[in-house]
């Protein structure tokens, strides 16, 4: 068989398609995996932001600090420790949300880690030393001095290193006349590890690469670590949860062998991740650390293009993760070895330290040496707590900097970091820009229908400016004039980055940018001193409220757009009237139905004009959308779902099918799944009786 013969299979156009069709249910059922930690980080944000602010304005020794403190560490902890949730969540996603996998996956991130660990060996390592001068400028500063491990260095005596000092650039112009100096503590620091292949003082491991992960000290891998875990310990529970062994090891069949395939089937992505991310990590750090420096916020816009481009398809979740949660957004420790290594290119910086006490206030900065700028950013990272300095990308470092009472989104934005480029852009079109889009859109309608229509339109302005969701604003317009979204709000949205990316503006949020992250992201850090910025959002904001709805209002009139309440558009009919269009004839209660009966009812409906219990695979949701695999996509009756009310579009990609219903799908989704089983287990029944009549 010729070459070409081979290939042929591999190349059909209906070969690629299905493959398309495998990737986007792939990356849709992962986009979907991660609402289940970001789901956690709302009620923590409000925490930690509500927390710090407290007990930054109170005295330490006060019952209000003690309260602040709580909050703060109680919100804190739910972003120390995402990989593993991500890990957690993954391995749910893909297995219908079975605990054994939930459980597979802890074991599995933990061996993922302790392999790490148990490789890893101390390079290089210096002797930092906390020292107390009397009679000097300064009563208490950071001195370090380079040892290798090897050799195992010791501390100075008070002797040496006052004779260390005087010759040091560090106090050649700090230290005048007699002093004593007396050792307060000292540390050992280790800066490098060796670890498989990479060793040497030029390959080793640098310290900012690791992390804790669950108090095992190992890769900073982030959320790809956990997700890569997270599939491993889905792939294991599917193939194996049924596996029957012989009976001498029959304990052990079952949902019982997948942690222990899973404690084997770890360990070779433990050295991939070993021997690939010493070089993937330092190369994410790098991006985030430099993208910033594109001029005027075209980082940001570039970003808010391919991010709300991937919208309709359900995938942003998957794009701007990496930003959010990975080096890719950026690296406080390399940020903090960068300012350290060329200090005198800080100034602004060091105006910052100057101000919070650790330079001394009558010191010239114009005039101050390499060493003891040095020296006074030594002694303020000696005082940041561990996970300040260990965090990365933008959302992470930001809801570091809010829980850390000795830094300031400013002084990070003096080290050279934005934060909150890939994010703050968004409170702008989200609080003003599509509330009033969707004003447009009523006040397009003919005054006859607008009744009709107010609620649906109202109701979905004050849900995206108070929570951010979007979705049912969007696709209200997305499936019937594609240009609309990508020839107008698309652009917005960009601009709305852009502007927020040059304005210095630093708002984080949990998932969306609405009031409610607004108040606790943009207001209350600002309140305590961290430097938000938030007032740029308003100034941007309120404009963005006329051009949004002029754009809309005239583009759906004159462009003759039919949304809800247009023209007899039936987008958003009752069922009644999808059955009377239908032509069938169904008698209507006096009453609509109630409770769970309407909703159970409702799903049933569901899963009939989806093609029956035979052609669903799988039921799942997401923020905003139930998420259906189907075997076949044809027979699915689009206009009978819409008819049954509460959607704003769907989306059928392949055996993916999506429903935008903007926060019904969780009620509607456990009914789905209990009405599938029901049908399923009834239908075993009646097979089995079949066979034994």
């Amino acid at each position: 068989m010729s070459e070409k013969a081979k290939l042929k299979p591999f190349m059909t156009k209906a070969w690629w398609k299905k493959s398309n069709q495998r990737t986007m249910g792939t990356l849709s059922k992962l986009s979907k995996a991660f609402l289940l930690p970001i789901a956690l980080l709302p009620i923590a944000g409000i925490f930690l932001g509500v927390g710090a602010t407290i007990s930054s304005k109170v005295d330490p020794a006060s019952a209000a600090w003690y309260f602040g403190n709580f909050l703060n560490k109680m919100g804190d902890i739910a972003f120390g420790n995402l990989p593993v949730l991500f890990c957690v969540s993954v391995a749910m996603a893909y297995t219908e949300d079975a605990g054994v996998a939930a459980l597979t996956s802890v074991v599995g991130f933990l061996v993922f880690n302790a392999i790490q660990l148990s490789l890893l060996n101390e390079a290089y390592a210096h002797i930092q030393y906390v020292v107390n001068i009397e009679g000097g400028a300064s009563p208490i500063m950071g001195l370090t001095v380079d040892g290798v491990t090897s050799a195992s260095p010791t501390l100075l005596t008070g002797e040496q290193l006052l004779k260390w000092m005087r010759t040091s650039d560090i106090y050649k112009e700090l230290v005048k006349g007699n002093v004593t100096v007396t050792i307060v503590s000292s540390a050992r620091v280790t800066d490098q590890f060796n670890l498989l292949f990479y060793t040497g003082q030029t390959w080793a491991v640098q310290n900012k690469l690791l992390t804790s992960n669950l108090g095992i000290n190992s890769l900073n891998t982030g959320v790809f670590g956990g997700i890569f875990v997270g599939a491993i310990a889905a792939f294991a529970y599917n193939r194996f949860h049924k596996t029957q062994l012989p009976s001498a090891l029959s304990f052990f069949s079952g949902t019982k062998l997948v942690p222990i395939i899973m404690f084997m089937a770890v360990i070779p992505l433990a050295f991939i991740f070993m021997i690939i991310w010493p070089l993937i990590g330092t190369g994410l750090a790098w991006f985030g650390n430099n993208s910033g420096k594109l001029p005027v916020g075209l980082d940001s816009l570039i970003f808010e293009i391919f991010e709300r481009s991937l919208v309709p398809f359900g995938l942003h979740h998957v794009f701007y993760s990496p930003l959010w949660w990975t080096q890719a957004g950026g690296s406080m420790a390399d940020l903090i070895a960068n300012v350290s290594k060329d200090p005198l290119s800080y100034m602004a910086f060091l105006k910052d330290l100057q101000g919070a006490g650790y330079i001394d206030a009558n010191i010239d900065l114009s005039t101050i040496t390499v060493g003891a700028a040095q020296a006074a950013i030594t002694s303020w990272v000696s005082e940041l707590n561990a996970s300040t300095i260990a965090a990365v990308g933008d959302q992470t470092i930001m809801y570091k900097v809010i829980a850390d009472p000795k830094i300031t989104f400013t002084m990070v934005q003096h080290m050279g970091l934005n934060l909150g480029r890939f994010q703050t852009g968004k409170f702008p079109f989200m609080m003003f820009g599509l509330p009033a889009a969707a004003a447009g859109m009523y006040f397009s309608v003919p005054k006859e229908n607008q009744k009709q229509v107010m609620g649906i339109y109202f109701s979905a302005a004050f849900t995206c400016f108070l929570t951010g969701i979007t979705e049912p604003i969007e696709f209200t317009f997305l499936f019937v004039a594609p240009w609309l979204f990508y020839g107008v709000h698309m652009p917005l949205c960009a601009i709305s980055f852009m502007l927020m990316g040059l304005l210095h503006v630093h708002t984080s949020m949990t998932v969306s940018g609405g009031f409610i992250d607004f108040i606790v992201f943009g207001i209350i850090p600002f309140v305590g001193g961290k430097g938000t910025n938030f007032y740029w959002i308003l100034a941007v904001g309120i404009p963005y409220i006329g051009i949004y709805f002029a754009a809309f209002y005239f583009a759906i009139k004159y462009g003759k757009v039919q949304i809800p309440g247009r023209d007899g558009i039936t987008k958003l009919y009752t069922k009644a009237d999808f059955k009377a269009k239908k032509g069938t004839n169904e008698t209507t209660s006096s009453a609509p139905a109630k409770g769970d009966a309407a909703k159970r009812e409702k799903a049933r409906k569901i899963i009939e004009f989806l093609g029956g219990a035979d052609n669903i695979t799988a039921v799942d949701s997401c923020a905003s959308r139930l998420r259906i695999t189907v075997v076949d996509s044809k027979i699915v009756n689009q206009d009978g779902i819409k008819g049954l009310g509460g959607s704003t579009g769907m989306l059928i990609r392949g055996q993916s099918v999506q429903i935008i219903y903007g926060g019904e799908q969780e009620v509607i989704k456990p009914y789905m799944r209990e009405l599938l089983a029901e049908m399923r287990n009834n239908k075993e029944t009646a097979n089995l009786n079949s066979k034994q009549g």
